[in-house]
């Protein structure tokens, strides 16, 4: 990691840091002793600088000047945990360019040491104050530069969505059941049930083992959600609860992913055990095996296959099957914006009712590479068809079609440390024979993502 400010640009700017109005010493002034160490700082005479510094903060120990000095000498001569430690100090007592710079000496003693992941988190903290764009590009240059070289990797998901159908219910307030001459009504629970969606997430990867053209990877997936239910929804279902809808699950698993000499991109095998939860308690087991191959057809196209399996086991049922799946996409670079297209068979293989299908389906996306006003704009639109063998609502064949379009506004003049808000705006329409799982979906998700 380089250092964004020269040994005559930092004693200027130490010369600038504020200062506190302790009594002075006898022999020299708090100022004169600042002065001659922010000199010897930059004549690179630094045991001479860290002396009159420790003298310094004799007098006041939280002295932003003497901390970041003391910082100064002891990152020049190597003493990473004293650099460290004086700047961390620091930090908290500082503005503007200073501040940066306190937070860059912490990052860059913690990358030297091995520290990768919280000299990331003092890159991020250096964002909000860096003086210029040029300072800024550099700084995202070094954080990219950093988590290459750490072997763990964290992902962090937030959302909050206020949502028309927060259980998946149902759009008609009637059911017939095959052979009856009646309809039923249906309870205020099984229809929909509007309110709000709160999401969270956390993704681990540890890296065990790399070389030039492969490399291992542990993984650990958390995620979870509950819901809030609306005044109407609660008047609709009054014993109904947002909890009743929870969703959780905990994944583990290994990926490998290897590239051969002459190929045109990579290909990774991966492996992953999952749990699912609903409403508190254990739904299902899964086990994963996935084969994923990338070509390079041209230097803005990129096409992917992939073949997985899954066995689900359904521990609410006592009973498990096997879900096998194929997948095909294509992405494409349009000057700066991102175009992409992919097309996934699956099926679920069991007799019970309303749980073995086939299905397709159909996604498209699109990323804007220019900013439109202060944001980010991306969209999609996914179309699914899905066949299921038997259903307990209708006599034939269950036939279900979704549509679903999706808008992404990224507002990246909102950053702080690295993240920004993103707003996701989704309507969702379900089609189906069985008039039990027709539903319609519309929902607002505010969430936060990294900007890099």
């Amino acid at each position: 990691m380089r250092s964004t400010i020269t040994a005559l640009a930092a004693a200027a700017l130490l010369l600038a840091l504020p200062l506190a109005a302790p009594a002075a010493p006898a022999s020299l002034s708090v100022e004169r002793l600042r002065g001659l160490a922010v000199t010897a700082l930059s004549e690179n005479r630094l045991d001479e600088a860290e002396a009159l510094s420790r003298r310094l903060l004799q007098y006041a120990p939280d002295e932003p000047t003497g901390l970041m000095i003391s910082a100064e000498a002891a990152l020049r001569r190597g003493d990473l945990d004293a650099a460290q430690g004086f700047a961390a100090r620091a930090h908290p007592r500082l503005e503007g360019p200073a501040r940066f710079r306190a937070a860059r000496i912490v990052a860059l003693a913690h990358a030297r040491s091995g520290a990768y992941t919280r000299s990331q988190f003092w890159l991020r903290r250096a964002l909000p104050d860096a003086p210029s764009p040029n300072a800024r590009a550099e700084l995202r240059r070094d954080y990219q530069a950093v988590r290459a070289r750490n072997p763990l990797s964290m992902q962090f998901t937030f959302g909050v969505a206020p949502s028309s159908n927060v259980n998946g219910g149902s759009d008609t307030e009637t059911l017939r059941l095959p052979g009856l001459p009646y309809d039923f009504t249906l309870s205020g629970d099984a229809r929909a049930l509007s309110g709000a969606t709160v999401s969270a997430g956390v993704a681990l990867r540890y890296r065990l083992r790399a070389d030039r053209s492969s490399m291992t990877s542990a993984d650990l997936h958390l995620s979870g959600r509950t819901h809030f239910l609306s005044d109407a929804a609660r008047r609709q279902a009054p014993e109904a609860r947002g909890s009743d809808y929870a969703q959780a699950s905990a994944s583990v698993g290994l990926r490998h992913a290897w590239r051969q000499e002459g190929w045109s991109g990579p290909a990774e095998l991966s492996l992953q055990l999952a749990r699912d939860a609903y409403d508190d308690a254990p739904l299902s087991n899964r086990l994963r095996l996935a084969l994923r191959r990338s070509f390079a057809i041209d230097g803005d196209t990129d096409l992917s296959l992939s073949a997985e399996t899954t066995r689900v086991e359904r521990l609410d049922l006592d009973d498990g099957w096997w879900k096998p799946g194929l997948g095909v996409g294509v992405t494409r670079a349009l000057g700066r914006d991102r175009a992409s297209l992919s097309l996934d068979w699956r099926e679920a293989r069991t007799d019970r009712p309303d749980l073995g299908y086939e299905g397709l389906t159909l996604a498209a996306d699109y990323d804007f590479g220019r900013r439109f006003g202060p944001a980010d704009l991306g969209v999609g639109l996914t179309a699914e068809w899905r066949d299921y063998q038997s259903s307990r609502y209708v006599l034939e064949e269950r036939e279900d079609r979704r549509l679903t379009a999706e808008a992404r506004i990224g507002m990246p003049r909102a950053e702080r440390w690295g993240f920004h808000p993103e707003i996701r705006l989704e309507a969702g329409r379900n089609w189906s024979n069985a008039d039990l799982y027709d539903e319609e979906v519309l929902s607002l998700d505010l969430g936060v993502v990294s900007s890099f």
